[in-house]
């Protein structure tokens, strides 16, 4: 019997799909192999480039390091130069001086705050054998005292000449008192000094002058209560002369010497400075002149360091070292990084192929994964990953609504980095960003968890506070202040980089998120304009002020297209015969509605729109060309025009002049540009430079309000200066403070000793102009001699009556 039953085929199609789907098996896994493979030797290789490029980077930011720290020392160096020469300024100009004026003077010049490496400075002299009785009855330096309680000097024995100290300041460790420094290992080095004219350099230990004290004193070291631990010091020895001047040979040298400058500097603080945060890193610093050696290192130089050297002239030099990083593969935590991870990213492509070869599930949570990752960048800030406005606005919203349920308060605080454009402008976009990376970090490591923080954009950053009290937000702000001011690291800058912020603090319920953070920005406002680097905590009475300002702000717009600015000009005169040499241009605003403002009402916002450069092209402009009206009817003076920091960030300001001139006809002696001491000091070499494109011109440079700064006198002679301006807050306090004098005297001296001439300014009695004459000052300007006027008020009252044709026409 045959079986008739019979299986049918299956359809051609289903075999084919199976046979498609057996295939598919088998391709995927091998696709996934081959995937995981090219993904690890592709690791393998690039951790190998990484391991390279980490040494090299390695040995770049030693490089970086290194310049970083020679330039502190550099400074360092600069500092003391700069120090013994304003001493012995001080010294030629006050030759009699006592120890108590000598005092005086270092506390004036704020020598404590200033250079912190300094543990003493006196100020000695050579005194004979037959004029010792004399020099001890009168000098008023305090000598060590004998039994009797009369003064001696340390060691005893009669010698024929004698180095003693006239005048000393102590800021922590003193040289023993009485000390005859030419008994000592320090005397050839002090006569030295004096027949060279040249600054020398010792390193001592205290031991070195109280072995001496101790010995006189039959090891009693009671006897002079200033002798102190054995520390080790740099002393320097700088020779002063007479006539300000090194003379040209020995004997007159010797003719004119009146003594030496003496420093005791702890080398341990200047290299503690320059190594701030670089541990790692040796230093040696060294003085080598053949004669005189002196070395101080914080380490021992490893075999096989890398080394880098300075030399800084006049026998400065500095070295530093550090290890070598390897460029293995498994020395490199980075490239360790990058073959770890590139096998395991691998792995997980070759995972991720199977998992989607699988089924549409997985692709789905694949898809749902990458959607979560977008929406988080979309709420989130893609340089600091911190929360965006809008992700800040839903976190506000939530802010609010917890506080309202368990009724308690929450903050908003506002925060704007202080002067930031200025990093984009002279650093550049990238370093403003790393800047911002930082400022991020910073702030979010001195927030509680609980604590929400985000940027809004540009330099602008909102930290939201729960269950806050007044006082609770306030030092909060606080410690963020705090915390801001310690100096940043770029990459960009060669010295770390000292920003400040301004922050507004919101308290309380509002309606909306916006309102919360709208108060914070008014309270904002309010802290930039009570002087920045501040926090202010919002207040309904801001609301107005802040509406008020930002009226003026929309005015200021068009104050130049409308023709509101004035100039103004206030006379300066020779102190010898009170002639008037020159006018100073002042702006003024002719507001439609408020009538007359000053400058300080409307600069500050002028600088912050950076509208500044503008209204300077047209400042320099009109006072150039009234200037050269002037002078073509026969008035022979000159005029001065202030230029802000904002101008000279930019090579225009150089055009700016030029072109001035060019239009007005005037003659570049006759303009004089003014720039504030504090402005100067922002970027030293840049400024110098565009001060030299001006000075190549043929016009004139001042500095105006000098002493305010703190600029160094060595900083001052990069500058092309013709004229010093002294601050009207020290011509107003001359006649209450004896101090005073005394500054306004030293800075007329380090006029007098760069070829300067000097103008007080802000002049308003005769007792004043009295003593400006005693001191030496050349030129005035003040409410005394005149009052700033309009050009056609100057010209009636000033200019017309001196000139000689129009004065005969006036007499006939």
């Amino acid at each position: 019997m045959h079986d008739s039953t019979r299986r049918s085929p299956e359809p051609p199609r289903a075999i084919q799909a199976d046979h498609d789907a057996i295939r598919r098996g088998r391709v995927w896994p091998a696709v996934a192999v081959l995937i995981a493979v090219i993904g690890s030797v592709s690791a393998v290789f690039g951790a190998r480039a990484v391991a390279t490029a980490d040494s090299e980077d390695s040995r770049d930011a030693f490089d970086a390091s290194s310049t970083e720290i020679a330039a502190t020392l550099a400074a360092a160096v600069e500092d003391e130069a700069d120090l013994a020469v304003n001493a012995a300024a001080y010294i030629v100009g006050n030759p009699d001086t006592t120890n108590d004026e000598f005092v005086a003077w270092t506390e004036n010049i704020r020598l404590i705050d200033r250079y912190p490496q300094l543990r003493s400075i006196l100020f000695a002299t050579m005194v004979p054998a037959d004029e010792l009785d004399g020099f001890l009855r009168d000098v008023t330096a305090p000598l060590s005292p004998t039994a009797t309680g009369a003064p001696q000097v340390v060691p005893g024995g009669e010698r024929d000449l004698y180095c003693l100290t006239v005048a000393k300041k102590a800021t922590g460790t003193a040289l023993p008192a009485g000390m005859d420094f030419c008994a000592t290992a320090l005397g050839r080095e002090l006569l030295a000094a004096r027949d060279s004219g040249l600054s020398s350099y010792v390193a001592v230990t205290d031991e070195t002058f109280t072995s001496a004290a101790r010995e006189d004193a039959g090891d009693n070291t009671s006897a002079d209560p200033q002798v102190i631990e054995d520390v080790a010091l740099l002393l320097v020895q700088t020779p002063v002369y007479r006539s300000g001047t090194v003379p040209d040979s020995p004997e007159a040298r010797r003719a004119e010497f009146l003594g030496w400058i003496g420093m005791a500097v702890s080398p341990e603080v200047v290299l503690h400075s320059a190594l701030v945060g670089r541990d790692e890193i040796g230093l040696r610093f060294t003085y080598d002149t053949g004669a005189s050696r002196v070395a101080f290192s914080n380490k021992t130089m490893p075999v096989g360091s890398q080394v880098r050297s300075f030399d800084f002239g006049n026998g400065w030099t500095a070295e530093t070292f550090g290890a070598v990083e390897g460029s293995g593969v498994f020395t490199s935590r980075v490239a360790l990084t990058v073959l770890t991870g590139g096998i395991v990213l691998s792995f997980a492509v070759a995972l991720l192929v199977l998992v989607l070869s699988t089924g549409r599930a997985r692709a789905w949570r694949f898809v749902r994964e990458m959607t979560d990752e977008l929406r988080h960048q979309a709420m989130h800030d893609p340089l600091t990953g911190l929360p965006n406005r809008s992700l800040i606005a839903d976190r506000t919203e939530q802010l609010l609504a917890r506080n309202r349920r368990s009724h308690t308060a929450g903050a908003a605080l506002f925060i704007d980095l202080d002067e930031f454009k200025n990093i984009n402008d002279t650093l550049g976009h990238e370093a403003g960003d790393e800047l911002l990376e930082s400022v991020a970090r910073r702030l979010t490591h001195e927030l509680r968890e609980a604590d929400t923080i985000g940027r809004l954009g540009g330099d602008e950053f909102i930290v939201l506070l729960d269950d806050a009290s007044v006082g609770t937000a306030e030092r909060v702000a606080q410690r963020l202040l705090d915390v801001m001011r310690e100096p940043f690291t770029l990459a960009a800058s060669n010295q770390p980089i000292v920003v400040s912020a301004s922050i507004g603090v919101a308290l309380g319920d509002r309606e909306s998120p916006s309102e919360l953070l709208r108060d914070a920005d008014v309270a904002l406002y309010r802290a930039k304009a009570a002087g920045r680097n501040c926090h202010a905590t919002f207040s309904s009475e801001m609301e107005a002020h802040i509406q008020q300002r930002l009226e003026l702000e929309f005015d200021l717009r068009s104050a130049l297209d409308g023709d509101q600015f004035r100039l103004v000009y206030q006379p300066m005169y020779d102190l010898s015969d009170l002639s008037m040499i020159g006018v100073e241009a002042l702006l003024r605003w002719d507001h439609p509605t408020q009538g007359l403002i000053n400058p300080d009402g409307f600069i500050p916002m002028l600088e912050s729109s950076g509208k500044i450069t503008d209204v300077g092209r047209w400042v320099l402009a009109e006072a150039c060309a009234r200037a050269e009206g002037w002078r073509s009817r026969g008035s022979a003076v000159g005029i001065s025009v202030n230029v802000s920091g904002r101008q000279l960030v930019h090579d225009s300001v150089v055009d700016d002049v030029r072109a001035a001139l060019d239009s007005s006809g005037l003659e570049p002696a006759a303009l004089t540009i003014e720039i504030t001491e504090s402005v100067l000091m922002r970027d030293v070499e840049t400024t110098a430079r565009r001060l030299r494109d001006l000075k190549s011109f043929g016009v004139g440079i001042a500095i105006d309000d000098f002493g305010t700064g703190y600029s160094s006198l060595a900083y001052l002679q990069k500058f092309p200066v013709d004229r010093l301006k002294i601050d009207r807050s020290f011509t107003d306090a001359m006649t209450r403070s004896s101090e005073t004098v005394a500054l306004i005297h030293t800075l007329v001296q380090v006029g007098k000793s760069l070829g300067l001439r000097t103008l007080a300014e802000g002049v308003e009695t005769a007792e004043q102009i009295d003593r400006l004459r005693a001191e030496g000052v050349d030129e005035v300007q003040g409410y005394l001699l005149a009052r700033p006027l309009d050009a056609a008020r100057l010209e009636e009252q000033l200019l017309r009556p001196l000139r000689p044709d129009e004065r005969s026409q006036d007499l006939s």
